[in-house]
């Protein structure tokens, strides 16, 4: 409209406005910004100013409906009411309330197909320059245009754009998405998926071929558009992990976010079963080379990703957990039904918009109403959780590449520990051949092997198997960086310093505090392992003997420290429980040590399997207690009693008699049976001089050669040790040292390390087996085919053995990095 601002406008005035100093570079720009929109605007009304400017006093005539319009706004711009309310919601806000669309104030039966994908078209073009006021405004527009768009295919490319649009509104790098518009995005989609099912003729893809399509197509007539809903899945789940991050876990907030995790479970089945159809469509058309292949592969990746993702929301659910979930998912399903059924009653009987606008003109708030997500009739889950993650897992191994078969491998196996299956969770990693290479995998995958190897050291520990717990652990609790192995938190170090973007990138890697692995029930469960496999050791060769020999470093560690205080108080955390047990098995008192060990808090961690746990640890107590006695005061007594020591360590007779019978076969207990008086007549033989001596020379020598060895690897990366010289007897043809990476070199002292796991687990592979899911594995003297076709990075010979120096001959094919 025209108004006399305008016409009084003249090129003297916007001279002197020009030529008036001293204006910032600011207020210059907003100056020609101003004049170049006010000269726009008069552009359309250059005849009644130049009439005005000729004649001033003569009033400037305009039709009866400028006129009718120009009152109408004068009328309420003038009104104080309409000013004031708008006052406080700029000052509310602390936004200028901007005009809507035009096509806002357009009837839905006004909207033709042309408008909509015109409209459509501007929003596709804004993308990057525009802010989040104005994707906000895109997004009203939208959800608008949904409502009077003409078709399927129409509809489902406004919910792609306006997708879009929320995902453009943060940054992911930066901040999470806000709740609300999570669950937009989130009723988008389901949105999208339930056209695209219910219209066959409407096929989503990732590069559809470009249209300027101005009619409505036909209900029949097929028609391909942009959609890409595994990418959606992705982002929506990656956006709902990021808000767990930055949510406080000990608040009821933490707790609703949670909730959320069955409409991703049901918006992974939907998609699953959309690219399960994709898949059959491309099986059963013929596929040549080039890109129609490309395509058939894609899918396929796309198949195993989203099976990934659904195993990601399973795999860390013990079956009670697991079972609340299922609970939790069908209750948000009925009340979704429910709050659909309410909305759709309420569209029904009350006329749209009218009793928001009075609410909102009396208030003068807006309101922030609780969104209420709708999940899809089909959504349920199987009351079982094992059959479901071996129907994903076989999906992965048939479509995925080789970082999503390694995967699922970790989630099977990780599955499979918090189930108390340690021996099909072992059989299962050993056979992946993923600890041989854990160099190699990528940093989010190396987190996952960490959680991995704690879960199964803590499955071992649950089943009384101790040397294959401490195994487990000690791979952990050796680099003192437990908690940033596992992905828990950040240790400071005030030697090592690190750049705001280093701490971002380890910040984003940080798992949500409900996939949290309990330290202190970690630690205490290393501990107890530790002290049973040293006890023995310490009553044996003492506090300094037993330091200057091969032992748990942590262990060892903590025992040094608690030397050192001054004061020594009760205990009070985990540490200082183990330490005191550690000290009171060593002398034999079993009792102390288990009752230190037993009142730690953190074994109620364990649920139902807490007595069974801890009576499985008081068996082994009592049965190291028994050693560490006899060693530490066997000098002291010419006879024992085998029914005394039953009494003292309440075991049975033939269990003593069994643990003694050891001892006394690997010579750590001099002694013999009396069976006619039933004690144990102990020997008594004391060392010469050059025994002594002899024996003194043998340690220092070992630990000069050791210092030797460790020297020599620092220098030139090859490493011997004592696992070397076992393995050096099984085999006559692979000498030659051990590299750090696995692999050999030919000649030196004819040394060769087998296996990782052959000694200690004891797994020996299927005949026919000669590789995992990282590739063809080693050449074995069976002559097995391997059974996948992945790409594998060749390490080093399997076979170890004494070569006899020169003898070590490099296989060129299998030793080289």
């Amino acid at each position: 409209t025209l108004t006399r601002s305008h016409a009084r406008t003249s090129p003297a005035t916007t001279i002197a406005l020009a030529e008036k100093p001293k204006l910032s570079p600011t207020n210059a720009k907003a100056l020609s910004r101003m004049k170049l929109a006010i000269k726009k605007n008069n552009s359309a009304f250059a005849e009644q100013i130049q009439a005005y400017r000729e004649n001033p006093e003569t009033p400037v005539v305009t039709s009866e409906s400028e006129q009718s319009d120009m009152e109408s706004d004068a009328e309420s711009l003038d009104s104080e009411a309409e000013a004031e309310r708008q006052f406080e919601r700029t000052v509310r806000t602390g936004v200028v309330e901007r005009p809507k669309d035009k096509v806002m104030s357009m009837a839905p039966e006004e909207i033709t197909y042309d408008v909509v994908q015109k409209k459509l078209g501007e929003v596709a073009a804004a993308r990057g320059r525009v802010t989040a006021l104005d994707r906000q405004d895109q997004v009203e527009m939208l959800s608008f245009l949904f409502g009077a768009a003409h078709g399927a295919a129409q509809k489902i490319e406004v919910l792609v754009h306006k997708i879009t649009v929320i995902f453009d509104m943060n940054n992911p790098m930066t901040s999470p998405m806000t709740t609300a518009n999570w669950k937009i995005c989130m009723a988008s989609v389901f949105d999208m998926m339930a056209l695209a099912a219910d219209n066959p003729c409407v096929s989503l893809a990732d590069n559809p071929v470009e249209n300027d399509r101005t009619t409505e197509p036909a209900a029949d007539e097929p028609i391909t558009v942009w959609g890409n809903p595994a990418a959606f899945l992705e982002r929506l789940d990656d956006e709902w992990t990021g808000s767990l991050k930055s949510t406080d876990p000990h608040t009821n907030a933490y707790m609703e976010r949670l909730r959320d995790e069955a409409a991703l479970l049901a918006l992974a089945g939907l998609v699953a079963d959309f690219l399960d159809e994709l898949v059959g469509d491309t099986a059963a058309e013929p596929v040549g080379d080039g890109e129609a292949a490309g395509e058939v592969s894609l899918i396929r990746e796309k198949t195993a990703a989203v099976a990934l993702r659904r195993m990601d929301h399973i795999y860390y659910k013990t079956q009670g957990v697991y079972s609340a979930t299922r609970n939790m998912a069908m209750v948000a399903k009925s009340a979704g039904a429910d709050a659909k059924d309410a909305r759709e009653a309420k569209d029904a009987t009350e006329t749209a918009g009218a009793a928001g606008a009075a609410a909102d003109d009396e208030a003068g708030e807006e309101a922030e109403v609780e969104m209420t997500l709708v999940l899809p009739a089909s959504f349920e889950l199987p009351e079982k959780s094992d059959g479901m993650m071996e129907q994903l897992a076989a999906t992965v191994y048939s479509n995925g590449n080789d970082n999503q078969k390694g995967n699922a491998v970790l989630y099977s196996v990780y599955f499979k520990s918090i189930h108390d299956d340690f021996y099909g969770a072992r059989d299962m990693l050993l056979m992946s051949r993923m600890s041989e290479q854990t160099q190699q995998l990528d940093i989010n995958m190396q987190i996952l092997f960490n959680r991995t190897t704690a879960q199964l050291g803590l499955c071992a520990f649950r089943n009384g198997l101790v040397n294959e717990s401490y195994s487990c652990l000690i791979e952990l609790y050796g680099s003192l960086k437990v908690k940033e192995l596992l992905a828990q938190g950040m240790q400071l170090n005030r030697y090592q310093e690190k750049t705001p973007e280093q701490e971002m990138a380890e910040k984003r890697r940080q798992v949500p505090f409900h996939l949290h692995i309990n330290l202190e029930l970690l630690e205490a469960s290393f501990l107890a392992c530790a002290i049973l496999l040293e006890a023995a050791n310490m009553a044996l060769y003492g506090a300094i003997g037993w330091n200057q020999r091969q032992s748990s470093k942590p262990l060892r560690r903590l025992l040094d420290m608690y030397d050192r205080q001054t004061f020594l108080g009760p205990p009070e955390n985990v540490r200082d429980h183990m330490t005191a047990a550690c000290r009171a098995l060593a002398t034999g008192d079993w009792k102390k040590s288990y009752g230190y060990v037993s009142a730690l808090p953190c074994w109620n961690l364990l649920g139902q399997s807490k007595d069974v746990v801890l009576g499985l640890l008081k068996t082994k107590f009592q049965e190291e207690g028994l050693r560490a006695y006899l060693l530490a005061h066997a000098k002291f007594y010419t006879s024992l009693s085998m029914e005394q020591l039953c009494n003292m360590f309440e075991l049975s007779e033939r269990r003593a008699h069994a643990i003694v019978s050891g001892m006394i076969a690997d010579e750590s207990l001099a002694g013999s049976f009396d069976q006619p008086t039933n004690t144990v007549v102990m020997l008594h033989e004391e060392a010469t001089r050059l025994q002594k001596l002899a024996s003194q020379f043998a340690d220092k020598a070992s630990v000069l050669v050791d210092f030797n060895e460790r020297a020599l690897a620092m220098r030139t990366g090859v490493l011997i040790t004592d696992d070397d010289e076992d393995s050096s007897r099984k085999g006559p043809d692979s000498g030659g040292r051990r590299t750090r990476m696995g692999g050999r070199i030919p000649g030196g002292r004819g040394r060769g390390r087998g296996r990782r796991f052959d000694r200690a687990g004891g797994f020996v592979a299927d005949a026919g087996f000669s590789g995992g899911v990282f590739g063809k594995g080693r050449n074995n003297s069976r002559g097995a085919q391997q059974r996948d076709n992945s790409s594998f990075v060749q390490l080093g010979r399997v076979n170890g053995g004494r070569g006899g120096g020169r003898g070590g001959r490099r296989n060129m094919g299998n030793d080289r990095v």
